[in-house]
C-alpha cells in the first residue's frame, strides 16, 4: 500500500461522552467524515460544540466513546508519529534554543547523521533562518508558532492538526501566519486539519469546510471551497460561501446575516 492510499483518515460513527455528577454530558454526536491524503479541511462551530476534543480524538489524546477513528489501515487509540499537532499556545521547552526545540520532534530511529540537516531544512522551511541558537522568549507570537509548526513538522507525520494556532495572534500578524501555512501546505501537501473560529481563516485556507453544530457537536454541513488560491477576500466568491457559513451557524434571517458581514 501507497503513503497516498494509507494517509486517509476515517473518522466512523464516533461520539464522544463525558462521565459529571449528575449524568453524564455528551460533547459529540455520531460524526463521520473521511478526509483524502493531502486534503485541507477546518471544522467551525460555536464555543463548547466539541472542535478540540474531536482533533484530540484524531492525535489519539483521547478516545471515542463510540465509534472509531482511522489513518489507513491504523486505528488510532494513543499518539503516535502519523499524526503532529500545533496547539493555540506555543508549546516550546523556553530552556532550549529553537534547533534544540526542533531536535525534540525527530523520530528516534533516524539516524543521527541526518538530524542537522532536519532541524536546517525545517527552520528554513518556516522561515526562521537566523534564528537558530534564539530562545522562545525572544521570539515574537508568530515566530513562535513556526517554530511549533516546524517541531510538528520534522517528525514527518503523515496529517498536522492545528488547534486554533493563530487565535491569540494580532491580525496582521495571523494573515501572516496564515499565508505561511498555505505556503507551507503547498510545499508539503501534507493532510492538514485546522479547527478554527475564524470563518474568512477557514475560507482562504480550505479545500471544505466542515460546520459543527452546538454540543453535542453533530455535522451540520460539509461546505467545499472551490475557490483558486491564493484567494482574495474581497472577491464576491469568497463572500458567497462566508454567507452559507452564516446561515447555517444563524439560520435564514437576512438581518443578522447582513450584519455578521
Amino acid at each position: 500500500m501507497s503513503r497516498e492510499q494509507n494517509n486517509e483518515l476515517h473518522i466512523k460513527n464516533v461520539s464522544k461522552t463525558y462521565p459529571i455528577e449528575k449524568g453524564t454530558l455528551q460533547v459529540l454526536d455520531n460524526i463521520n467524515l473521511d478526509i483524502k491524503p493531502g486534503e485541507f479541511v477546518s471544522i467551525v462551530g460555536s464555543s463548547g460544540c466539541g472542535k478540540s476534543t474531536l482533533l484530540k480524538m484524531m492525535i489519539g489524546l483521547e478516545n471515542p466513546t463510540e465509534g472509531e477513528i482511522r489513518i489507513g489501515e491504523r486505528k488510532v487509540e494513543k499518539p503516535s508519529v502519523d499524526v503532529g499537532m500545533v496547539f493555540q499556545e506555543a508549546r516550546l521547552y523556553p530552556w532550549l534554543t529553537i534547533e534544540k526545540n526542533l531536535r525534540f520532534g525527530i523520530q528516534k530511529d533516524v539516524p543521527k547523521e541526518e538530524h542537522e540537516k532536519m532541524i536546517r531544512e525545517h527552520i528554513e522551511l518556516v522561515g526562521l533562518k537566523g534564528f537558530e541558537k534564539a530562545y522562545p522568549a525572544q521570539f515574537s507570537g508568530g515566530m513562535k508558532q513556526r517554530a511549533s509548526i516546524a517541531r510538528a513538522l520534522i517528525g514527518n507525520p503523515q496529517v498536522l492538526l492545528l488547534d486554533e494556532p493563530f487565535g491569540a495572534l494580532d491580525a496582521f500578524t495571523r494573515i501572516n501566519m496564515q499565508n505561511e501555512v498555505l505556503r507551507i501546505w503547498e510545499l508539503e501537501k501534507r493532510t492538514m486539519v485546522l479547527v478554527t473560529h475564524d470563518i474568512d481563516e477557514a475560507i482562504f485556507l480550505s479545500d471544505r469546510i466542515v460546520i459543527l453544530s452546538e454540543r453535542p457537536g453533530k455535522i451540520k454541513e460539509i461546505i467545499p471551497v472551490n475557490l483558486p488560491r491564493p484567494r482574495d477576500r474581497s472577491t464576491n466568491l469568497f463572500l458567497e460561501i462566508r454567507k452559507r457559513i452564516l446561515t447555517s451557524f444563524l439560520g435564514n434571517s437576512e438581518l443578522n446575516i447582513e450584519y455578521y458581514i
